[in-house]
């Protein structure tokens, strides 16, 4: 893959994660991403699971969009999302991206608290040749967004 297409791939990337997805443009998410793309989460999936509520871990991105983003969103509103560091190469793209969001609904069992909370996420995306996302992994700072939602962490 040629250097010009890791920094369409880099572009790409940024788009869905600072534009498409905080905004909750699924049109510009789904001309972005294959429809067979499958994603996998950790940490916003395993706070869910440790809190009783459920959203898919893995499976088709699409399909998440409906089953999990949605859920996240409504809960965590105004969403801002700024990439910290990225690297393309080949056909994949890892960054490391900023996110804040509004507590303004129930979220993992926690109720609203109206204030501002932020984590850091890593993410790898693969493209195909025409520059469309097929793969997603992402994990997030699930122990640090716990605690800013009352939650206490019990080791031990």
């Amino acid at each position: 893959m040629t250097g010009a297409n890791s920094k369409r791939n880099i572009a790409t990337a940024k788009l869905l994660l600072e534009d498409a997805m905080p905004n909750g443009n699924f049109d510009q998410i789904r001309s972005l991403v294959t429809a067979d793309a499958p994603i996998r989460r950790a940490g916003f999936t395993d706070l869910y699971a440790l809190t009783g509520d459920s959203i898919p871990q893995q499976g088709n991105f699409v399909e998440w969009l409906e089953a999990g983003w949605k859920v996240l969103s409504a809960a965590l509103t105004d969403q801002t999302s700024k990439t910290v560091d990225i690297v393309g190469d080949g056909n994949t793209v890892v960054l490391q991206f900023h996110m804040t969001a509004l507590h303004t609904g129930t979220f993992a069992g926690a109720p609203a608290t109206g204030n501002r909370v932020e984590w850091d996420e890593i993410g790898v995306l693969h493209f195909d040749d025409e520059g469309k996302i097929t793969d997603l992994w992402f994990m997030c700072q699930e122990l640090s967004l716990a605690k800013q939602l009352g939650y206490v962490a019990q080791l031990g």
